[in-house]
């Protein structure tokens, strides 16, 4: 009967270890739970927080700069890739920091369970192992339950998140970039590389770090930041070209070399000047600096020369027109820098980029395939002598006499120069529908006291021209150009106050279509024909 009795014992006392095992299972699970709730919050904050062995990867400078950020593919073949920048959070980051603590808690419940299971007995207590691990395997489950319900709520609270954010980081960005824009637009704000060889017209430039030189090629409001990027060096940069051309060096995306101070975000004029050589180009271009320069103090703005290069031009130019020296040849073959000025009228400013190439360059369709200044200019300046119309030498008595000689007549017909040029700029596919066109006849001080140059003195610029027998090229500029306006201008006389010759008008109406107009207040008379 001792047998029997111990054996019901056994039984009793091994039901009442389940029961009380299965209970404690049961209040174990549920504990575990809540445990795993939590805990999958407290993951997600460390994780975020840093720190240790689950410390989530970096999306550094350099994966943005391999292409290994997880960052969007540009749309569109772009070589140069993406700057050496950190991204902005919402760009990448957050996918490495929720992989980060998914991580986590996963190796956190493995290594849970691979731990329980190495408790209990072996041998002859192996039998009693399940008692020994039934209540941590239920709150360890338990903590696993809880951890993903946890871990799903996180993630959605997660994704909430992300979107309210991202949605607002998006509409900043897009705010900034289109006011950027915008301004941008309605200044006619562009850069167009002022060294020989290059002359490339850009909107938006590559910006130097000051900390570390690295480039930025693309400053805009975007994934490596909104309102400020993180250079790789930790500097803060500016996001807009607006604010980026104030305190950042901006660098030609063609060349590398450096832009002028606020390129691409002042109004940017360029003015070819072009024509025969011996025509008077330079000459115009230095007598219209002087006397732009006094045109525009009148009106209450100020001009200043932005480079050392262009300041040397105007102090050689001030000297020769107020001393009444010769202007030297301008060198064959030799590609033009641009004479870069400042104009300043209140909180407005302005970039002139004045290019005056030598006239060997407009007498060959071939010489002229470098001039890509001439391309990106909203509006050209044609110099015409009037001593190269053979009518005019014709007045004179022909081409020996003294005055026709004094002046110093271009060698080539206008119009060859004209076609010749404009030729270059249609194969190039430039559009003159939209360009305009100042045509300006010079050395008109020799034409004092001339009857037959009554009509072009009085400003009637245009009929004269066509008497002279260059009706051809008059018409061809009319029908190509969107604007042609006719000049007379002296280089001699011209810069006297209240000349009806002065060199400036040509350029000042440029600038005014340009976007930046001069309003003089009736300063001076303005000898013009428009068409």
């Amino acid at each position: 009967m001792q047998n029997p009795v111990v054996a019901l014992l056994l039984l009793g006392a091994g039901l009442c270890a389940l029961g009380v095992v299965f209970y404690a299972s049961l209040i174990a699970l549920w504990l575990g739970s809540m445990a795993g709730v939590v805990g999958s919050f407290v993951i997600a904050c460390t994780t975020l927080a840093g720190g240790g062995r689950w410390r989530p990867a970096l999306v550094m400078p350099e994966h943005v700069e391999a292409g290994t950020a997880g960052l969007p593919r540009f749309r569109r073949n772009r070589p140069r890739g993406r700057d050496r920048a950190w991204p902005g959070y919402l760009a990448s980051q957050w996918r490495y920091d929720l992989l980060a603590a998914w991580h986590r808690g996963r190796g956190i419940i493995v290594a849970g369970y691979r731990r329980i299971r190495g408790w209990g007995g072996y041998g002859e207590w192996a039998a009693l192992r399940f008692l020994v691990q039934a209540v941590p395997f239920a709150g360890w489950s338990g903590v696993l339950v809880g951890t993903l319900a946890g871990g799903l709520l996180v993630t959605v609270v997660a994704a909430a998140v992300l979107v309210v954010a991202g949605i607002g980081w998006a509409a900043v960005i897009a705010l900034l970039r289109g006011c950027d824009g915008m301004v941008r637009r309605i200044r006619r704000a562009d850069a167009v590389c002022p060294h020989p060889e290059c002359y490339y017209k850009q909107r938006l430039p590559d910006y130097r770090c000051p900390n570390c030189a690295t480039v930025h090629r693309d400053i805009r409001p975007g994934l490596l930041g909104a309102v400020w990027r993180r250079c790789g060096c930790d500097t803060r940069l500016p996001t807009t070209v607006l604010r980026a051309a104030r305190k950042l060096t901006a660098l030609c995306e063609r060349c590398g070399q450096p832009l002028h101070t606020g390129a691409a975000a002042l109004t940017g004029i360029s003015m070819p000047v072009f024509g025969a050589v011996s025509a008077g180009k330079t000459r115009l271009v230095h007598a219209g600096m002087v006397k732009l320069r006094d045109e525009l103090a009148a009106a209450g703005a100020e001009l200043e020369f932005d480079d050392e290069p262009s300041r040397q031009v105007f102090a050689e130019a001030t000297r020769l027109v107020s001393g009444g020296g010769e202007t030297a040849k301008t060198p064959a073959g030799r590609l033009p820098a641009a004479i870069t000025a400042r104009v300043r009228r209140g909180r407005r400013q302005a970039l002139l980029s004045l290019f005056d190439a030598a006239g060997e360059f407009f007498v060959d369709r071939q010489e002229n395939t470098e001039l890509e200044f001439l391309d990106h200019a909203r509006g050209l300046v044609f110099v015409v002598d009037p001593f190269s119309a053979r009518w005019v030498r014709d007045q004179f008595g022909g081409a020996g006499d003294a005055r026709v000689v004094a002046a110093n007549p271009a060698t080539r017909d206008p119009d060859d120069v004209y076609q010749v040029t404009v030729r270059r700029l249609k194969d190039y596919r430039v559009d003159l529908g939209r360009r305009a066109l100042a045509v300006v006849v010079v050395k008109a001080d020799l034409l004092q006291d001339l009857d037959w140059a009554g009509p072009l003195l009085s400003g009637r610029v245009r009929e004269w021209l066509t008497t002279a027998g260059l009706e051809n090229m008059v018409l061809s500029a009319e029908r190509d150009f969107a604007e042609v306006r006719f000049f007379v201008a002296s280089s001699l006389t011209g810069t006297r106050p209240g000349s009806a010759l002065s060199p400036a008008e040509p350029f000042l109406w440029l600038m005014g279509r340009g976007g930046f107009p001069v309003s003089r207040g009736g300063s001076g008379r303005t000898v013009k024909e428009p068409v």
